[in-house]
Formats: structure tokens, C-alpha cells, sequence
């Protein structure tokens, strides 16, 4: 307890210490400042109080009052060091008021000032700093839709920020989505779509933001061909909705399309009805739309319903004509079944009939049909018809019958047609037996009639024929009573006899060889072409007699008529004779008629030579008569003509030469006789027979050549001179001259007309010359068109020396001539003067006066006044001065013709003279003239004017003169002072113009000692160069010039002319001016500027300028830039270039520095990378002029826009079905998906090559789709959509004209056709009994010979070998089977299958059954009975066999053999029979012999008895039916009996023989014994070992050694033929001389022997243990 109270107490002692310490002020403490030995201030601030580093510390240490040191200063640490306090130790020491004055700032902080008392310099001052609260302002973002709102970086919609600072929106709409409406602080805002927003704002109060998100989506729709899908009424394939937008999807189907399925985004729609849909669709998602139409077409079946029924699969609705939609590709199934006693006849698919002629197609057997792959609509039509009986025929030889129809409808009639070979008539005719030979009627010259009427059963007509009896051919005039005009004949030649051309040759039959006229009917005429004549007329149903004959024939046999059917024949064709030839003849003879060439007009003007060739009579002959000639002229279609000509050229001589061929006559054609357009030559042949042939040529001749006429008018020539030794006259008018050509019309050809109209020189000038088309000219007296004369006006309008000639050759070749030289002219006429020769002048002559002035010492080069006109009164002045002579020069010319004279005239002035005038052309043509020479000189002291008159050889005159002359050499006073010039304005020393340069003069003649001779002229003088040159003087004026009449002035101010930039434009230009008075004394003075107002001139060059589509270029480009300036200055020279690839900025091409070469600077442009780029140039002289507008070289192309494009498009294509066989066929139709990448694409350079076959025919290209791009990449497809070979290449070129890379060629089948497959020759279920000659004939046009089965199978034959042949057919083939053997073991019912697959797997089947039943019945077993023949069976069962028969079967007898007995069955009772077929069918008995007849064990057999109704017995055990049926019914189990063998026996022998008997009540088949293991037989025998022990009743043995050590165990089993089985087991025996083993096994022993141990051990034991407990008991 102390020690509590002593702890407490001095824990209160230590608290009461603490608490006395926390007391002391803090003054007492060591400074809490760093730096210890220096004044320090520390700031800190927050709520932490924490260190301030970068606080802004601004102090004044104050001195009683006075301010001192100041400064500011910033914390490290939060502290900062008052350096210069310790200054004031001596003032805190001598007492003074030292202070502090702070003010300290941080920012985020508030502002703190004060003071504080200094004490002591190491002393320190604590300042805490109060975090400053900022003023905000809020952002709010109202947002409506899907939409993020970020403010400075944040996910928020509303936000607090510091006033004044920046604000950070971002507005960014969701994916699909926009901003719709925007408004920041009240004003709206518009954001593109898809745009985000993004803008700093200055918080300089609350932001309000409102921003509206629409979200859009969009939905696709895809449709196939066949229909129209549209939203809200708009077919559309995309479209974009506001989210919520609620839309109607309509989908239509087109005519013969139907909707196969709708799908929204993935989900199919169930559709009601195929031809239209609709559907309210909310847009909340991006939404696919696909719609697949199909097309369906409409199969059209007629029928009869009255005769039968048809079903389709679709079914349909309607009576006899059904209309059933079916889908493209889809399949129409057909049934059609008959009434009974109906069957199908026909049916006709899209026009197209196939026709059955037999009875396959009943009640009970319907015809059914599917069409697959319906791609067209269809009509079908089904046609019923009573059912069919058959006609047998059996024809001899030596004839045919024919007989229609073949198969008859029930009570029809039948129509034969009976045709003997030629030389053969109808020996027999029966129906079924019965003569019919009377009732035969002739149809026809060759062939018979036999009708049968009202054919109720299966009809057999049986026809023979027999030879012709012959008459005799010995003596070919007379034949056996055959008579003939053979007597007529003009010409024999063997047996060829030729007659006249109106001949005829007529044969009668007036008694055959005996004489006799019984029985002739008529007669027949048969010849070599096939042809008849005479014979039996079926029109008429009449013989003819007698025949005639009237054009040429071989008679190869003559037939005379008896009776109805019998004929006799004259043979005349044989091994020796070809026949007797009749010639009538009737053929024209033949000529050549061939003519001297024509020239190419087909005109000949001369007389020319015809030969006559080729004369020939053809063929058998009569040779020829006559050959003559005639002409006729002037002959038309309305005019005879008139024979100028004729003569015979050979004629036949009786008696001579019979000619067939005549060569070499000729005849002159008299060009004389026949100056016509129209001459016809005539030829005629004639021969003896008559024939006459003419032959004519018509021709046109013309042997009057042509004339020319020129007629000139009456006008004279001025002048006639000697001209090369013609004469040319001078006209001072224009000269018209008519030519005339007269030549026959129909050989005018004006268009030969040649013009030849030179000059003097040679020069052509007929474009100087007019000349009008050609006319016909009048007919004086009839006043009409002279078709024959044609004329045309030749003026020669223009001034020019003409020498012409014309010359004409017509179509005839004749010609004519006008020319100057007259021994050239031919056919050539003139009127008038001078026609050839001449000068048209209608100008007057030119020329010039001048006036060269002289002075003291020379000429005076700065006045030589020149006149080119007479100068009238009104202008005359004297302002020509010369001080020593005027010399007169002048010059005259005249533009066509020579100059004739030039004159001159004085006109001279006294020097005081007043009103001097000059004279009038009428004055000047009264006066005198005088020859000039070549110069005139005028000596001093005189006035004048000097007058020039020049005359040409037309006789035109022109006056010229000088103006006022003054020759003086007196000087009433001398003056020296040189005038003054003054230049006022326009010129600056080097300046640079760039235009006209405008210049103000002024003159003064200075005033010396009172006297001045007054400004005679001001000049001014502009050259170009260095150095003055006449010839570089461009300009050159008179400012003032005095004009003689008025005093002379003294002075001439602002005198004004204009320094031509166009003659001056050049660096040197000078400019001198020059003032003279009239005194002679000159001053000049000179001024030099720069003229430039040539545009610069830019040239620039490509080097590549191979542009494709304009301005696509694939390599790179150099563009060289040419600037041709003078004043040329490279910074005002301007290119502007741009270059991008894909839409982005790309590096620009490298422009090189300019190099200069006198006015031409040059520099390039390189154009390396891909892109597209743009260029343009301006170029700026130091004149300031612009550049003329750019010329590029020629051929320079796309200068200032293009694309270099230097990559190769890229060609991919892809198909949607690539299942082919046979490496590139395929059964379906294909589309090809072609992708180009290509940036600068153009659809139409890519060439898509084409070629579509079927069978080797051109079919319609598939459709190619327009292309559809999505950047570089552009997309076709291409449907192949039907059979054909198709060949596919591609080769794209881009604009640039880089072109794809080589496309390898695709080759490949579409083939969704199934193969053509028909079996001929033999009927499906037909029964056969004639010649039997299958033919399979199939084909495609990819057609596989591998894949080509036929297989023939029997019933009893099973598989048969093909026996026959192939042949090609267009791509296919034909096996046709050679005729089945006519043996017994052929007849069979046979299954004929033969299957195509073309190379593109279509496959088609067909198969037909049919019987062979030349030798009466076939039998065949059902599967069941086929299974049970032959063998032994436990249950009974039917037998079924069919019996076939292309007959109805008779006396039907079905026997059973049971055992020995013998059982004649009953119909009804033992056995059924179900008959099918008949009615053109085979017929098929299948006999059911009931199962009950076959109730008991036993052996039985089966034989089938039938006659047919030809006859026939059939009996299935014949050795030609091979059909027995035998079999046995055991139902009773094998017997048997081991003798020696016990189960639970020990047999102590070395080898034990068991025997068994075994034996069954018909056949046993097997005896098995299985020892120890039953699963390995022991002991078998075999079939014939079991048949001899049975037969012998012997028995069966085996044996087991006795070496066992166990017990054994035997099974024997005993099995009979019907499956019966007898088991027999014996087990648990042994067979050993082993004592242990006898031992063991004798159980009894073994287990008693072991007992009696037990019990004996048992009682040792039990006395053991009494001993032990006695022992135990004494003890």
C-alpha cells in the first residue's frame, strides 16, 4: 500500500514536473529552426501544419521606423535565411526597435503580412499559411440518348471546378450512334455526324451543357432475283434508323416467282403466303433482311377424263386441264391411268410426243413419269386409246406386205398394202388359213390392196409370190407381139435409135407370144431412171394401151398386164444389152460465140473479129444442120433495128458427114455498119432433129470521135505581142470563153475533160480561173437539149498571163485536142483573138517617186522623201529643202502585165510666187511627157514639183508626184547656235517599260545676236543594239517640220510621240532626238531604256508521256521547266505543288535549282512515288510582266494533274461450287466471285474473255454483274446458269496502264443434264417371238465411255454375255444386239438394264423386261420356290411358277408325284392361278400349288402341263424348259443307336469301338461325334459315306483310345436334309487299364476305403484321450 501510494506519488511529482515544464514559454527553448546561428522565417500551412517549400518570403528590415535592407526571397524546406539581419546586431544591441516587416504567399494558400520584433539575430519567426478557398463553378451536362460525357478527363455529368480555370467537354456519341442537338451555355452548336465534340471552356461561371445522342441502326437487306423488298414503301438495300423507329417490311413477288424464304437476322419467317409479305419491325439493333425468291413455272396437263385419270406430285386442282406450280429445280411426278380397255397412246411433253403402239401402259399399269429440274414451264398432254390387237404377217420372199395399222384397235379395220418385187407377182394369200387371193385389188402400178375389216381377235396373214413368166427380146423391132414405130427413127445406132424432136415413139401389146389377145389389160414401159410409162393409172383404176414415149428413155423391160394380178415381161436389160435406148431428141445444140476485147468502157470504135467455137450437137445425137450470123444496129427494147450483116456460116449436105462437133468459123464485125450503141451479134446453131439454139452479144461501137469548140466575145486586146511564136494579147478586162464538146452522149465523159491553164512561168493557175459544170447545149431548130453537144464557160476573173489547152478523150477511146501549138490540135475549133494566149489586166501600175537631197559636202542622209500618189493642191507645201541638188529617183511595177513607158513632167515656181497649186490628172494628161531615166537631177535655185506618168501593156496609166521642192543655195544670213531639245517627260536612263513609252519634247532655236533661222524639223530616231545601224532603226518620226509657208518659229513646246514597245522590244532601245533649224545646224541627243512586253515564256517537257486514260502514268516522270526571259528574276517564279496517295499528304517531288543559258532558265521536277499529284507554274519578269499561258511539248500529256501508278492489279476468283468430277466437270450451275485490288480501278479495262459451247455450238455467255467497289477492292460475279463448255480468262489493266499479272485460262463443264438413254428395238414387256434385235442407243455431250453398263439378265439364264456390236453416234453410241439365237435354251424372260453417268456424274437408268418365246412356254420360279427346289425342308410351303406365253394358255394340267404316288391336282381346291397380261402383253399364269398338298413327309414332285393356241405344249420338265421341281418334307427327327457305349462306365480296354446306328425316314444328311470338346468335331463322314452305310443298313464306328486319366463325355449328333437334328450324349465313362485310375473312379470303393480310415483313426484317438484323462485322474 505504501508502495502504491509512494508510485502515485511519484508519478504525480513527475506529472506536476511535466505539467510545470509545458509552463515555461517557448522563448526559453532553442530556436526550432535549422539553421541555428542565422535568423530564419518558417512557414508551414494546412491543417498539418507541414514544411512549405516554394513559398514566396518579401521582407524590409525596419530601424526604428526606417526602412533598410529588402529583398525576396523563396523556402527551401520551409525555411528561408534573413541574410542581412545580421547587420543589425549593433542596433538590436544599442537598443534600437529592429523589425521585421513580411509578407508571405504560397500558392493555394491565403496571403499572410506582418510584423514581427527582432531581439536577437539568430532568432527566428513561425508563419502558418491558411489554405486558401477557391471559388468554383459548376458544369452540369444534361445528356439524353446513348452517349459518354467526360469533363477534364472524367466520366461524370456534373462537376465542380476552380472560377476562371479551363474546362475540358468531350461530348462522344456511342457506336451507331450521333449528336443530334447541342447547346453549351445557351447557344446551339452543330456536330457533324459521327463526330465527337471537343472544346475548352473557361469556367467563368456555372456551365450548362444539354446534348441530345440519337442512336441509329442499320438494317440490310439482301433479295435475290425475283421479287421486290421494301421498307416503308423504298426499295432499299441499306438504310440507317433511329433507334425505336418503327418500319414495314413488304415483300412482293414478281410474275412466276414465289417468296422461299424470309430471314431476320437469322431467324426464319414463316410464310402464309408465297406471293407477298408483310412485318412491322422495330429498328433496336443493327437488322439483316434476306429474302430468297424462287421461280416456279406453270405445267399445264390436258386429258381426256372421259378415258382416264391423271394424278400429279404437287397435286393440283381441275378437271381435264391441271395447272401445277412448280418450284425451279423442283419435280413434277405423273401418273396417268386408263379406263379399263383404255390404254396411253401418247403423251406429249412441250410438243414433243412420245407415241406407244403397244399396251404397256393400262389400268393395271399406269404410266408414271417424273420431270426433274423444272427450270421452263411445261405443257403435257395426255392422249388415251382403246387397247391394241396384234396383225402377224408372214411375208415370202420376193415381196413385201405392208399393212396399216399394225396393231388394230378392237373392231378396226386393217389396211394391206401387198408390193412384189419387180419381176415377181402374188402367187398365195391367206388369212388365217383361209384363201383371200380373189378379194386382192390393184392399188398401184406395182402393189395390191387387201382390206380386213372389223379385226376382232389376234389375226395371222400369210402372202407368197412367184416369178413373172418372160416374153422373147431376140429381135428388138419386133418383140413377142410387142409393136413399135421403130421406123421413124433418123438416126440408129445399135440399140439406140435417135427421133426428131417432136417425135413420139408409142409401144402396143396386140397379142402375147402365142398369139392370143386374151386377158391383155395393158401395157408398162419401165426404164433405166426408175421412170414408167403406160402401166396401171390408180387415179383413173385403169391400164393403159398403148404406151408412148416422147423424150429420151432406156426401156429396161416392157410389162404386158392379164387379169388382175398377173404379168408377163419383156426383159431388154441384161448382161449384153443394156436396154433398148430411145432417143427423142429434144436437146438444143451448143456454141461459144467469143469476141474481140472491148476496151474497159465496153465501147470498140473500130471494125473487129467474132469466132464461133465449141459447135457441138450433145448427148446421143443427130447431128448438126446449120451455124449462121447476122447483125442488127441501132435495135432497144422498142426498135428492131436494122440488119447490117448476115451470112451462113455451114450448112449439113445430105448424103455427108453427120457432124456432132464443129470448131473455127469467124466473121469482121463492120465498125462502119454499126457506129451504134446498140448492135446486136446473132449466132444460130441447128441440128437435124430440129432443136435450134441462138446465141447474141450485144455491143457498142462508136467510131466518130470528138470535137472541141472555144468561142471568146468580140472584146479587142490593148496590146499584141510575139510570144515564143504565138501571139498574146493584153485585155484590161475579164475573159469568158464557151468551150463546146460535141460527142454522142452515151461516150461523153466530161469528167476526162482536162483543164491545163498555166502562166508564163509554169505556175498553175487555174484557181484563178471559173469554170461552170457542164450543160447541153440547144438544138437551133428544135430548140430542145442537144444531148449530143455539151458546153461549159470558162472565165478567166482574175489578173493573171494565161496559156491553156484542153483535151477530151469519150468512153470509146477517141480524142480530141485544142492547143496553142495547132499541129498539136486535133478535132479542135477557135473564135476570137488570141484564144490560147493572153494577159487579163484590170490593175493599173504602181510605183515611187523619190526626192534624195543634197547639201554642201554630201547627200543628206536624213531627208530623202519618197511618194507613192499624185499630191493634189489642197496638200502641196515645200518643205523639201537642199542647198546643192535634188536628185529625182523613181520605180515602177505592175503585178501582171510588162510596164510599157514611164514619163515625167516639171512643174516649176517662182520663189515669190503666192497660191501655188498642183495640176489635175486632166492637166497632167494635156501636157507634154518626156522619157525618165533612170535619175533626174534638179540644180539649186528653183521651186518645182516633179511628175511621174507609167503606162502598162493593158494600157493603164498612173500619175505620181513629189511635193513642193526647193533648190537654194543662197543664205541671206549665217547662224551657228545649234537649237536646243528639251526633254519634258517619259524617259528614264535604264529604265525597265513594260509598254508603250510616252514622250513629251520641246524645241528652241536660240536667239543669237538678235538673229535666229527658226526650227526647220524636230526628229526622233528609235533603234535597237549598241551601236546605231540604219537597218536596227524601228521608229522614226518628225516632230516639226516648217512648212515653207509661214514664218519659221523659234521655238515648239510639248511636241508628243509614243516610243512603240511592239518595234522596241529590247534591252537597248535608244531613243535619239534631233533638232535643225534652218540654218543647217543640228543638236541631238540620245536616251536608253529597257522595252520589255514579252511575256516569259514557259516551255515545259515530260519525259514520260505514256499516259493511259488520260492522266495515269505507271512509271515515274521528269518534268523538265523551260522559262525564256530576258529579264528574268528565279523569285518570282511560282510552282505550286501537291501530292497525295489514298487521299493522305504524301512528300513532295524534289525541285532542282534553276541553271541559266542566256534568256532561257531551266529547271526540273522529279515525280518518283506513287501518288496523285496536281502542278501549277506562274512566272513574274523583272518588267512585270506574267507569264504567257504554259506551253507544253507537243505530245506532252495530263501536264498538270495525274497519278503515277507503277502497281499491278491483282486478279482473285473464287467459285461457290467446286465439286467437280472428272477434274472440271460439274453438275450444277457454278457463279464466280472475280476480285480485282486495284487503287485506280476502271471497270471498263477489265477484259473478261468468254466463251461458252454446248456441243460444240456457241450458247449465250453467262451474265457478267456490274462491278461493286469498297476501296481498292471490286467485286463481279459471273452465273454460269446453264449447260456448256465455259472458258473463263481475265486480264485487267488499271488507268495507269499497268496490266495484270497473266490469269492462267479456266476451262471447265456445267452439266445438270441428265444422259439420253432409249432401248429399241424390242418393247418393254413385250413378248417376243420373231426376230429379236435390242438396240441401246445413248448419248451426251459429255459423254464417258467408262461409265457406260448394259447388262442382259435371264430368268434361267441369269447373266447373259453381250452378243452384238457397237457404232458411234454424235457423242454416244449404239449397241445393237445381234438377233438372239433361234435355239430352245434362248427362250427366257429376260431383264435388259443398261445405266449412263456423263462425266459430270449425272446419271440416267432404264430397263426393260421382255420374253423370248420363239418355243412356247418359259417357266420361272419364285425366290421361295427357287430356294425349295431341290431341297428338303421340315415346314410345307407354296410352290409359285409362272408361266409365260406370248399366247393364252389351254388345257392347263398341274401333276403332283408324292412318293410313288401319282395326284392329278385341282384348280380351285390344290392350287390357284392368276393370269395377268393379254391384250398385246406376254401372258403370265403364276400357279400358287397350296402348301397343304405337301402336309406329310415324303418326296415330292411337280410337273406343269399347258398347250398354247398355236400348238404349242409346254411341260416344265422338257429337256428346252429345264424347270423341274422336286423336294422333300421331313419333319420327323433322324433315328439312331449306340450299341456299346454307357454313360458312368469304366471300360478297362486299350482302345474302345463304338457303333451306332443311324437312318432317316428320307435323307440323312450328317452324323457328327464331339468327344470331350463339343466345340471340335471328333469323328464327321462325309455324304457319301453316310449314303453307303445307310444303304448297306450298316453302322456307323469310331473309336477312343484307353489312355484316359479323367472321364470322358461323347455327344453324337445325327442330322437329316430338312434340318432335323437327333442328339445322342453319353458322359462320365472311362476307357483305361490304370488300377489307380479304376480305383478312383470306382467311387463306392474309393469312398468307403476312406471312411473306414477315418473311423479306425477316430478310435486311436478317442483311446488316447481316455488314457490321457485316466492319468490324469490318478494324478
Amino acid at each position: 500500500m505504501n508502495e502504491v501510494r509512494m508510485k502515485k506519488r511519484i508519478l504525480s511529482a513527475v506529472l506536476a514536473f511535466l505539467m510545470t515544464v509545458s509552463l515555461v514559454p517557448v522563448s526559453a527553448f532553442a530556436s526550432t529552426a535549422t539553421y541555428a546561428d542565422a535568423f530564419t522565417v518558417c512557414v508551414t500551412g494546412g491543417d498539418e501544419d507541414a514544411k512549405l517549400d516554394g513559398a514566396s518570403v518579401d521582407y524590409t528590415i525596419e530601424v526604428d521606423g526606417t526602412e533598410g535592407a529588402r529583398n525576396t526571397v523563396t523556402t527551401t524546406d520551409g525555411e528561408v535565411v534573413i541574410q542581412e539581419m545580421t547587420d543589425y546586431a549593433q542596433d538590436i544591441a544599442d537598443g534600437k526597435a529592429v523589425t521585421l516587416a513580411y509578407t508571405v504567399s504560397a500558392e493555394g494558400y491565403d496571403t499572410v503580412s506582418d510584423r514581427a520584433a527582432v531581439t536577437d539575430v539568430t532568432g527566428n519567426v513561425d508563419v502558418k499559411l491558411t489554405v486558401k478557398t477557391p471559388d468554383t463553378v459548376n458544369v452540369t451536362v444534361t445528356k439524353t440518348g446513348n452517349g459518354l460525357v467526360r469533363i477534364n478527363d472524367q466520366e461524370t455529368e456534373t462537376s465542380t471546378v476552380e472560377k476562371g480555370g479551363d474546362v475540358k467537354l468531350e461530348l462522344i456519341p456511342a457506336k451507331g450512334a450521333y449528336i443530334q442537338e447541342l447547346t453549351v451555355k445557351g447557344e446551339p452548336r452543330t456536330v457533324k455526324k459521327g463526330e465527337t465534340f471537343q472544346e475548352t471552356l473557361t469556367a467563368d461561371e456555372d456551365i450548362t451543357v444539354s446534348v441530345t445522342f440519337v442512336q441509329e441502326y442499320t438494317v440490310t437487306v439482301t433479295a435475290d432475283k425475283g421479287g421486290k423488298v421494301l421498307l416503308d414503301g423504298e426499295a432499299v438495300t441499306e438504310k440507317t434508323y433511329k433507334e425505336g423507329t418503327e418500319v414495314e417490311l413488304s415483300v412482293a413477288a414478281d410474275d412466276d416467282y414465289q417468296i422461299e424464304s424470309i430471314a431476320i437476322d437469322g431467324t426464319q419467317e414463316d410464310i402464309a403466303d408465297t406471293a407477298s409479305f408483310t412485318k412491322k419491325l422495330t429498328v433496336d439493333k443493327d437488322t439483316t433482311i434476306a429474302v430468297k425468291f424462287i421461280r416456279v413455272y406453270t405445267v399445264t396437263v390436258t386429258y381426256d377424263s372421259q378415258h382416264g385419270t391423271v394424278e400429279t406430285d404437287p397435286a393440283a386442282q381441275g378437271g381435264e386441264v391441271e395447272a401445277v406450280l412448280v418450284k425451279q429445280g423442283g419435280t413434277l411426278t405423273i401418273k396417268a391411268t386408263p379406263n379399263e380397255n383404255y390404254r396411253v397412246s401418247e403423251v406429249e411433253i412441250d410438243g414433243k410426243a412420245e407415241s406407244f403402239d403397244d399396251n404397256r401402259y393400262v389400268k393395271d399399269t399406269p404410266f408414271t413419269r417424273d420431270i426433274k429440274n423444272i427450270t421452263a414451264p411445261h405443257t403435257i398432254k395426255i392422249t388415251f386409246a382403246p387397247t391394241l390387237q396384234t396383225i402377224t404377217v408372214i411375208s415370202g420372199e420376193n415381196g413385201k406386205v405392208e399393212y396399216h395399222p399394225e396393231k388394230v384397235s378392237y373392231n378396226d379395220s386393217v389396211d394391206f398394202t401387198i408390193t412384189p418385187e419387180d419381176g415377181y407377182i402374188i402367187d398365195t394369200i391367206t388369212v388365217d388359213g383361209a384363201d383371200v387371193k380373189a378379194n386382192v385389188k390393184r392399188a398401184t402400178e406395182k402393189s395390191y390392196q387387201l382390206l380386213l375389216t372389223e379385226v376382232q381377235r389376234d389375226t395371222k396373214v400369210t402372202v407368197t409370190f412367184t416369178a413373172c413368166p418372160q416374153i422373147g427380146t431376140n429381135d428388138l423391132t419386133a418383140l413377142g407381139g410387142i409393136t413399135w414405130n421403130s421406123g421413124n427413127a433418123i438416126r440408129r445406132d445399135g440399140a439406140t435409135f435417135v427421133f426428131a424432136n417432136n417425135a413420139a415413139v408409142r409401144f402396143s401389146a396386140a397379142a402375147d407370144e402365142t398369139g392370143s389377145e386374151t386377158g391383155i389389160k395393158g401395157i408398162q414401159l419401165i426404164f433405166a431412171d426408175g421412170t414408167t410409162s403406160g402401166g396401171y393409172d390408180a387415179e383413173t383404176a385403169s391400164f393403159t394401151q398403148p404406151a408412148d414415149i416422147q423424150e429420151t428413155k432406156t426401156i429396161q423391160a416392157i410389162r404386158v398386164f392379164y387379169g388382175e394380178t398377173e404379168i408377163r415381161v419383156a426383159q431388154l436389160a441384161d448382161k449384153k444389152l443394156e436396154g433398148l435406148k430411145i432417143v427423142v431428141d429434144t436437146t438444143d445444140p451448143a456454141l461459144e460465140l467469143a469476141l474481140e476485147a472491148a476496151n474497159t468502157n465496153g465501147y470498140y470504135n473500130k471494125s473487129f473479129t467474132a469466132t464461133v467455137n465449141g459447135i457441138i450437137d450433145p448427148d446421143d445425137y443427130s447431128g448438126i444442120q446449120s451455124v449462121e450470123y447476122w447483125v442488127v444496129k441501132d435495135r432497144t427494147e422498142t426498135k428492131q433495128g436494122t440488119e447490117t450483116q448476115r451470112e451462113m456460116l455451114y450448112t449439113y449436105t445430105k448424103g455427108g458427114d453427120i457432124l456432132q462437133k464443129l470448131d473455127g468459123l469467124s466473121f469482121t464485125v463492120d465498125a462502119g455498119k454499126n457506129n451504134s450503141d446498140n448492135v446486136v451479134i446473132y449466132v444460130q446453131v441447128t441440128d437435124r432433129a430440129g432443136n435450134v439454139y441462138t446465141t447474141e452479144k450485144a455491143v457498142k461501137i462508136n467510131s466518130t470521135p470528138p470535137t472541141i469548140e472555144i468561142k471568146f466575145g468580140d472584146e479587142k486586146p490593148v496590146n499584141v505581142v510575139e510570144e515564143n511564136g504565138t501571139k498574146r494579147g493584153y485585155y484590161d478586162t475579164v475573159r469568158t470563153a464557151t468551150v463546146t464538146i460535141t460527142d454522142r452522149a452515151s461516150t461523153q465523159a466530161l469528167d476526162a475533160v482536162k483543164f491545163d491553164i498555166k502562166d508564163t512561168v509554169g505556175n498553175d493557175v487555174r484557181s484563178k480561173v471559173k469554170i461552170t459544170d457542164w450543160s447541153n447545149a440547144v438544138d437551133p431548130e428544135t430548140k430542145l437539149p442537144d444531148p449530143d453537144k455539151a458546153f461549159c464557160e470558162v472565165t478567166f476573173s482574175e489578173d493573171a498571163n494565161y496559156i491553156w489547152s484542153i483535151s477530151y478523150t469519150n468512153k470509146a477511146g477517141l480524142s480530141a485536142l485544142a492547143d496553142k501549138d495547132q499541129k498539136k490540135s486535133v478535132n479542135a475549133t477557135t473564135i476570137g483573138e488570141t484564144p490560147y494566149c493572153f494577159t487579163v489586166d484590170t490593175k493599173a501600175p504602181t510605183g515611187t517617186i523619190t526626192a534624195n537631197t543634197y547639201v554642201v559636202g554630201g547627200k543628206d542622209p536624213t531627208s530623202s522623201p519618197v511618194w507613192t500618189a499624185l499630191i493634189g493642191s489642197e496638200n502641196l507645201t515645200f518643205g523639201v529643202w537642199a542647198n546643192d541638188k535634188i536628185v529625182i529617183t523613181h520605180n515602177e511595177w505592175d503585178e501582171t502585165s510588162p510596164i510599157k513607158s514611164k514619163e515625167y513632167f516639171v512643174q516649176k515656181f517662182q520663189t515669190d510666187s503666192e497660191g501655188k497649186k498642183a495640176l489635175t490628172v486632166k492637166e497632167l494628161a494635156q501636157q507634154k511627157w518626156t522619157d525618165i531615166g533612170k535619175t533626174t537631177e534638179f540644180t539649186p535655185n528653183q521651186q518645182l514639183v516633179v511628175y511621174l506618168k507609167i503606162t502598162d501593156m493593158a494600157g493603164h496609166v498612173t500619175y505620181l508626184s513629189t511635193n513642193g521642192l526647193v533648190v537654194d543655195n543662197e543664205r541671206p544670213h549665217e547662224e551657228f547656235t545649234a537649237p536646243e531639245i528639251v526633254k519634258e517627260s517619259g524617259l528614264t536612263n535604264n529604265k525597265i517599260y513594260n509598254g508603250d513609252v510616252p514622250v513629251v519634247v520641246s524645241a528652241n532655236d536660240p536667239v543669237e545676236n538678235g538673229v535666229y533661222s527658226g526650227l526647220k524639223q524636230v526628229t526622233y530616231t528609235v533603234y535597237n543594239g549598241t551601236v546605231y545601224n540604219e537597218e536596227d532603226v524601228t521608229q522614226r518620226g518628225v516632230l516639226y517640220s516648217w512648212d515653207g509657208k509661214v514664218p519659221p518659229c523659234q521655238s515648239k513646246e510639248k511636241m508628243r510621240f509614243t516610243v512603240d514597245a511592239k518595234k522596241n522590244n529590247s534591252n537597248d532601245v535608244h531613243i535619239l532626238l534631233t533638232a535643225e533649224d534652218n540654218a543647217g545646224n543640228v543638236t541631238s541627243m540620245e536616251y536608253s531604256i529597257k522595252i520589255d512586253i514579252t511575256k516569259p515564256i514557259i516551255n515545259i517537257e515530260y519525259d514520260n508521256n505514256a499516259a493511259d486514260s488520260g492522266t495515269f502514268f505507271r512509271e515515274s516522270r521528269r518534268a523538265n521547266v523551260t522559262v525564256k526571259e530576258r529579264n528574268f528574276d528565279d523569285s518570282l517564279v511560282n510552282i505550286t505543288l501537291r501530292a497525295t496517295n489514298d487521299g493522305a499528304d504524301i512528300a513532295l517531288p524534289t525541285v532542282s535549282g534553276w541553271t541559266s543559258s542566256g534568256d532561257l532558265h531551266t529547271a526540273t521536277i522529279e515525280y518518283t512515288a506513287e501518288g496523285d499529284y496536281t502542278f501549277d507554274i506562274d512566272v513574274t519578269d523583272k518588267a512585270g510582266n506574267p507569264n504567257e499561258p504554259v506551253h507544253y511539248a507537243d505530245g506532252t500529256v495530263a501536264p498538270t494533274a495525274f497519278t503515277i501508278d507503277k502497281t499491278r492489279p491483282t486478279i482473285s476468283v473464287t467459285y461457290d461450287n467446286n465439286s467437280a468430277l472428272n477434274g472440271n466437270y460439274y453438275n450444277a450451275n457454278r457463279t464466280a466471285t472475280v476480285v480485282v485490288t486495284e487503287h485506280n480501278f476502271d471497270a471498263s479495262r477489265v477484259n473478261i474473255t468468254l466463251r461458252a459451247t454446248d456441243d460444240g455450238a456457241d450458247i449465250a455467255l453467262p451474265t457478267v454483274s456490274g462491278w461493286t467497289s469498297s476501296g481498292d477492292r471490286h467485286t463481279a460475279t459471273i452465273a454460269y446458269q446453264r449447260d456448256g463448255l465455259y472458258t473463263f480468262d481475265i486480264d485487267v489493266t488499271d488507268k495507269a496502264g499497268n496490266t495484270s499479272a497473266d490469269f492462267t485460262e479456266q476451262t471447265f463443264y456445267v452439266d445438270t443434264t441428265a444422259p439420253t438413254l432409249e432401248i429399241t428395238g424390242v418393247a418393254d414387256r413385250s413378248a417376243n417371238n420373231g426376230d429379236i434385235i435390242p438396240v441401246v442407243s445413248y448419248s451426251d455431250t459429255n459423254y464417258d465411255d467408262a461409265q457406260v453398263s448394259i447388262t442382259l439378265t435371264g430368268a434361267m439364264r441369269k447373266g447373259v454375255a453381250l452378243d452384238g456390236s457397237y457404232a458411234d453416234q454424235h457423242n454416244g453410241k449404239v449397241f445393237t444386239f445381234k438377233n438372239f439365237a433361234k435355239e430352245k435354251e434362248v427362250d427366257d424372260i429376260y431383264t435388259l438394264a443398261a445405266t449412263l453417268t456423263d462425266k459430270a456424274g449425272n446419271t440416267t437408268e432404264k430397263t426393260i423386261l421382255f420374253s423370248v418365246n420363239r418355243f412356247g412356254s418359259t417357266y420361272a420360279l419364285s425366290a421361295a420356290t427357287e430356294q425349295l427346289n431341290g431341297s428338303y425342308v421340315q415346314t410345307p410351303q407354296d410352290v409359285v411358277v409362272t408361266e409365260t406365253n406370248p399366247d393364252a394358255l389351254q388345257n392347263i394340267r398341274i401333276t403332283l408325284f408324292k412318293n410313288n404316288q401319282t395326284i392329278i391336282l385341282q384348280e380351285g381346291t390344290d392350287y390357284r392361278i392368276e393370269v395377268r397380261g393379254g391384250n398385246g402383253q406376254w401372258y403370265e399364269y403364276i400357279y400358287t400349288v397350296l402348301a397343304k398338298n405337301f402336309a406329310d413327309d415324303g418326296v415330292y414332285r411337280l410337273t406343269f402341263y399347258s398347250e398354247d393356241a398355236a400348238g404349242n405344249i409346254a411341260e416344265n420338265t422338257l429337256d428346252t424348259k429345264k424347270q423341274e421341281i422336286g423336294f422333300g418334307v421331313d419333319k420327323t427327327k433322324p433315328n439312331m443307336v449306340v450299341t456299346n457305349l454307357e454313360s458312368d462306365t469304366t471300360y478297362p480296354l486299350e482302345n474302345l469301338t463304338v457303333s451306332l446306328s443311324a437312318g432317316d425316314n428320307l435323307l440323312l444328311q450328317s452324323v457328327v461325334v464331339y468327344l470331350d470338346d463339343y466345340s471340335k468335331a471328333y469323328k464327321t463322314w462325309t455324304a457319301e459315306e453316310i449314303a453307303a452305310i445307310v444303304a448297306d443298313q450298316g453302322e456307323f464306328t469310331f473309336d477312343i483310345p484307353g489312355d484316359s486319366t479323367g472321364a470322358h463325355q461323347v455327344k453324337i449328333v445325327c442330322t437329316d436334309a430338312a434340318g432335323n437334328e437327333q442328339t445322342e450324349e453319353i458322359t462320365n465313362f472311362y476307357v483305361t487299364t490304370n488300377l489307380f485310375v479304376r480305383y478312383y473312379n470306382n467311387k463306392p470303393l474309393f469312398f468307403g476305403s476312406i471312411a473306414a480310415v477315418v473311423v479306425i483313426a477316430g478310435v486311436v484317438i478317442a483311446l488316447a484321450a481316455g488314457k490321457k484323462k485316466k492319468n490324469d485322474k490318478e494324478k
